[in-house]
């Protein structure tokens, strides 16, 4: 019989558990101490270890060290009642077999606990590495305690250590550059610059040089060299968002830099050598686009080698209240509003609407309601959600008040029709524009690229209108 031991100070869940797996005809052993159980572990012939992380004399954390810096083969599962991202994402650095949050489905448990026993042998001990201390990721926090995220949280313990190359996958809004930094914040390069970089954000025309940067006279304007991202980010990290909006010629270079660690400056013909941690992330359909010839294989077969897909609010919503909750305390505090709570009926209602916008668009509505309440109540009637799903784009009418995008453009058309005047239609169409083009870019932060794929036009185009509206 294989033997299992549980670290478990509950007694009532440590006999449960006992009784369970010692019915799926395992030999298990209990202990309510940490130490106890780095000794069990040494002196016994246990073949993996159910470990709880919060125990009345050391961590199941610093367990779960010992025993990794003991180079035991072992294959440990975490065990807590509090399923934050940073005890998942330390208990996979530490090198955790997996990772569950109480209350936990039995069956589930001992899936795992089997395939771990079965994998036990083929555990490479060359993947653990001491964890160098404890990271305080409060400024950029990834709120979530779903069984979604936590599968994001152990992806991201699984790779912050290595050097690999990673792909991050999501919607707009739904947290990729936090990701990105996590992994940073956990890597052994986190002394190093980190460097992110809006690939969609940056024309093309000046993108390549702002990431390899360019020789003192490489084209008109250029009256000195310039060090680029991938030079001044020696020995760090560099975040690529939305790299499926990248030209087919910087990818080449993005290439050579993954392939070779070096590439030249635009107007050089120097080789630069460089060591940076690629981490990408796009939100763009890249296998459609490989197709159609709009961005190359071979960069997307060496990036996609880790790939983590952050799934979108709609598909987690067991997370939106302590998302809700946690922006709410930090935006009152943040502006210092006399908002106190809010209202059971705003969560029915947060929990009803689809967020196609994700997280960023939850932000914006709790902020945007702590600006329209007036109370010491957040209530339903603060929140500018739309019945449709979409959140309605507001502008300022003058008086203090909000006005949707739709009441703008009916607005524009009847001041027209009462002074009429030739070119009507011209001037209607220009005054629409003007509404849906400038409400468009503040919703998306400035993002011309977005804004122009929203409206079905090209970025040229977009850019024209905007020069011509003076926007």
């Amino acid at each position: 019989m294989k033997k299992v031991l549980i670290v478990e100070d509950d007694p009532v869940l440590a006999k449960s558990l006992r009784k369970a797996l010692g019915r799926s005809g395992y030999d298990v052993q209990t202990c309510e101490r940490g130490r106890e159980s780095l000794k069990r572990v040494e002196e016994d012939d246990v073949k993996l270890v159910l470990l709880d992380n919060k125990l009345p004399d050391i961590t199941g954390l610093e367990i779960l060290k010992q025993i990794r810096e003991n180079q035991i083969n072992l294959p440990v599962i975490m065990m807590t009642g509090f399923g934050t991202e940073e005890t998942a994402i330390q208990a996979m650095k530490y090198g955790a077999y997996d990772y569950i949050v109480k209350p936990f489905d039995i069956d589930d448990l001992e899936r795992i606990i089997a395939r771990g026993i079965e994998d036990s042998r083929l555990m490479d001990e060359t993947a653990f590495y001491p964890f160098p201390g404890d990271i305080d990721l409060a400024a950029g926090r990834i709120i979530g305690s779903s069984r979604k995220m936590q599968d994001v949280y152990k992806m991201i313990g699984q790779v912050a250590e290595t050097n690999i190359t990673v792909l991050i996958r999501g919607e707009s809004g739904t947290g990729k550059e936090l990701v990105a930094r996590a992994i940073y914040h956990h890597s052994r390069r986190k002394d190093k610059p980190f460097l992110a970089v809006n690939c969609a954000a940056i024309p093309e025309t000046l993108l390549e040089s702002e990431l390899f940067g360019y020789e003192k006279g490489a084209f008109t304007g250029a009256m000195k060299k310039r060090i680029g991202k991938f030079e001044q980010c020696h020995e760090g990290t560099i975040f690529l968002d939305e790299i499926g909006d990248m030209s087919l010629a910087t990818q080449a270079k993005v290439l050579r830099v993954l392939q070779d660690g070096e590439f030249e400056r635009i107007g050089g013909e120097e080789k630069v050598v460089t060591d940076v941690r690629i981490i990408a992330a796009t939100n763009k359909p890249l296998e459609e686009y490989m197709r159609q010839g709009f961005f190359r294989d071979d960069l997307y077969y060496r990036l996609e080698t880790v790939t983590i897909t952050i799934p979108p609010l709609r598909e987690r919503p067991e997370d939106i209240h302590e998302l809700a909750e946690y922006f709410f305390q930090y935006f009152r505090k943040n502006m210092d509003s006399h908002v106190r709570i809010f209202s059971p009926a705003v969560i029915t209602r947060l929990h009803a609407y689809h967020w196609p916008g994700n997280v960023r668009e939850l932000i914006n509505t709790i902020t945007r309601a702590l600006v329209l309440a007036t109370g010491d109540v957040l209530t339903v009637d603060h929140l500018s959600l739309s019945d449709s799903g979409r959140a309605i784009p507001v502008a300022s009418n003058g008086t203090g008040g909000e006005r949707s995008i739709k009441e703008e453009i009916l607005g524009a058309i009847q001041e027209a029709l009462l002074a009429p005047e030739q070119n009507l239609y011209a001037r209607v169409i220009e005054e629409v524009d003007k509404i849906l083009i400038g409400s468009l870019l503040k919703e998306m932060n400035g993002n011309q690229v977005q804004v122009a794929k929203v409206l079905g036009i090209s970025r040229n185009t977009l850019r024209q209108k905007i020069k011509q509206l003076a926007l």
